[in-house]
């Protein structure tokens, strides 16, 4: 079970749902008005794409900002500062004149974004729960294109807009986590409050930070990231209770679970942006957005009926269940010899890397101590969150 913060009753699972999905939805609606963000802005095409770069970038660096928040203010404080980052976000997008104001806001929308998505992983309490919300965040990030194509109608700003509906679930989220006052004994507040580890939280934001600009970068992004994965490796080793508590990363169980998440996230991130691309030969682009759409909403509906029944088929089969599903995906894509096969593996992408999270955050935060369920559980949404930096950059190696 994924520890809950203290709060009046639990919080409605469409409530969380609503907290977390609008951030996949917003992402996905990126690429569809590439050509008039572009023109409207006088920038070229590789220039505007820097959009959904900052975006990725923003998505990553909102959940170790999150874990902080939740170790030191509690689960209150979080959501305040990450609903008020995608307000901040939403209005420079809206009103943005220039290519370096849009990119910020998109940073901003999507650094608020995903810290609340942790929140609602967080709260979410079981993994059926998780995997509402995880299969939510795939089928809902599904409609991403298809809603950027529609409502570029309108205006192309309208789809980076669309992080806004998030903050429709915050006075609910607000309501059942009441104030806890700083004075009061640690075990009555919403999460034990610890020092901040500055240099912990920089260096892994730094790291991070490296990884999603691996495909802009190259070779410098690759050696910053191998300078600061050793650095926050000795750093963390020097300081036992900081941002990175060893209690967690020493339990194996957790590890294996962030490292499963994390690999199947990056998988399914990957086909996401080679599959069109495969099918290039075969369909039209209205097929190929079409098809892709389908597979995308059937994995994701698939993985919500599995994580209802996880708890009944037992752990045996979903450890075997998960991972097989991964491996069929990039088979598919690899051998397939039909164009509907290849176009199939995103179906098993979705699946394996939704149902994961849901699943694995569950056991993430049970197999750690008491004080540092909350964090486990954080640090994992972030493991998965990276998937969305890796994926991308492993598709651009393979399709050079």
């Amino acid at each position: 079970m994924i520890a809950e913060p203290v709060h009046k009753e639990r919080i409605a699972v469409r409530y969380l749902a609503l907290l977390a999905t609008p951030t996949s939805l917003s992402a996905n609606s990126t690429t569809t008005v590439i050509p008039d963000l572009a023109r409207a802005l006088g920038v070229s095409a590789a220039d505007a794409t820097w959009a959904a770069t900052a975006f990725g970038w923003g998505g990553v660096l909102g959940a170790p900002l999150t874990v902080a928040l939740l170790r030191t203010r509690g689960i209150r404080a979080a959501t305040l500062v990450n609903a008020a980052l995608v307000l901040l976000g939403t209005l420079l997008v809206a009103g943005a004149p220039t290519l370096a104001m849009l990119l910020a806001g998109r940073a901003a929308q999507a650094a608020g974004g995903g810290g609340l998505i942790t929140i609602a992983i967080t709260l979410a309490g079981t993994a059926s729960r998780a995997g509402a919300i995880t299969a939510g965040v795939g089928l809902v990030g599904a409609f991403g294109p298809l809603a950027g194509s529609t409502l570029s109608a309108i205006s192309w700003r309208v789809p980076l807009l669309l992080s806004l509906p998030a903050l429709l679930a915050v006075p609910a989220v607000l309501r059942h986590v009441p104030t806890v006052p700083r004075h009061a004994p640690v075990h009555h507040r919403q999460d034990a409050a610890t020092r901040t580890d500055t240099i912990g939280i920089l260096l892994v934001m730094t790291l991070v930070s490296a990884f999603v600009l691996i495909p802009r970068l190259e070779l410098v992004a690759v050696a910053a990231a191998a300078v600061a994965g050793l650095l926050l490796t000795l750093h963390v080793r020097r300081t036992p209770a900081g941002f990175i508590p060893q209690p967690v990363v020493r339990t194996r169980a957790f590890v294996t679970a962030a490292a499963a998440a994390c690999t199947l996230s990056t998988s399914y991130f990957a086909l996401l942006y080679t599959v069109p691309r495969l099918l290039e030969h075969h369909w039209t682009t209205e097929r190929i957005g079409l098809v892709t759409l389908i597979m995308l909403a059937t994995g994701s509906i698939a993985s919500l009926l599995f994580t209802r029944r996880a708890a009944q088929l037992g752990p045996a089969v979903t450890r075997s269940v998960l991972p097989a599903a991964g491996a069929t995906a990039v088979a598919l894509a690899s051998v397939a010899p039909w164009p509907v096969l290849v176009a199939a593996s995103t179906a098993f992408a979705v699946f394996a890397t939704t149902a994961a999270m849901a699943w694995y955050a569950t056991r993430a935060g049970a197999v750690v101590p008491q004080e540092h369920r909350a964090t486990a559980v954080s640090l994992f949404t972030l493991c998965y969150q990276l998937g969305g930096a890796f994926g991308p950059a492993l598709a651009t190696f393979l399709l050079t």
